[in-house]
């Protein structure tokens, strides 16, 4: 266990046979994650837009994808780059997953 949250894993549907994007998603509730928010900023051009980044840190067994979403907290963050393994001599230890919502 890496920390106290939990969190779900929104994965896309995928595709079918001729490459065509497949409705709905299917989620996975992952437990004993770390959530580190980072930063939230506001657009200064009159928009109301707010950017929120945070860090997420979910045990090896996961196994999110860039293409995956993240629910924590009421709200839904795109995964924002690649999701990164890191390993310890005794094997892989955790994920550490950079996410980004945009509101507004």
């Amino acid at each position: 266990m890496i920390g106290p949250h939990t969190v779900e894993l929104v994965r896309p549907a995928g595709r079918d046979a001729w490459g065509n994007v497949v409705t709905g998603e299917t989620t996975v509730t992952v437990t004993g994650c770390f959530w580190q928010p980072v930063s939230s900023s506001e657009a200064q051009d009159g928009s109301d837009t707010v950017t929120t980044v945070a860090r997420l840190f979910m045990p090896a067994g996961a196994d999110p994808t860039a293409a995956d979403r993240i629910r924590f907290g009421g709200r839904e963050y795109e995964i924002n780059g690649r999701p990164s393994l890191f390993h310890t001599p005794r094997g892989p230890h955790h994920w550490e997953i950079d996410l980004r919502d945009v509101e507004g």
